[in-house]
């Protein structure tokens, strides 16, 4: 019953965050990235999509904060800025659709590749 209270309370701390980290170029600054914010101990889960410079972080927000996050990525060299919400930025890819783009809105940053046409 213990075990269970402490797995609850752990789910309730859990927060996230989502980075634009605009020069990660290769899978060795990826890793950087990674490694710099699993330093962090209150970090449990880190997630890297090179392709579209997005980084997201679980971690417990009673130990660290988004600031914190974000100065141990600067101190690893790297420019990173909280990612936007992709929908609610107005970007209408999902306008009229059910299905929801996988970053469920999250700050994907797959929108900015795309060219106004």
């Amino acid at each position: 019953m213990m075990m269970m209270a402490a797995l609850f309370a752990m789910n309730v701390l859990a927060e996230k965050v989502n980075f634009k980290v605009a020069n990660m170029h290769c899978q060795n600054c990826a890793n950087r990235v990674e490694k710099a914010l699993k330093a962090n101990e209150a970090v449990s889960e880190v997630k890297v999509d090179l392709e579209s410079h997005a980084v997201s972080v679980s971690f417990d927000a009673e130990k660290t904060s988004v600031e914190a996050l974000q100065k141990a990525l600067a101190d690893a060299k790297f420019e990173a800025e909280v990612a936007k919400s992709c929908c609610e930025g107005g970007c209408k890819k999902h306008e009229g659709k059910e299905e929801k783009h996988e970053c469920g809105g999250k700050g994907c940053g797959k929108h900015e590749k795309k060219t106004q046409e």
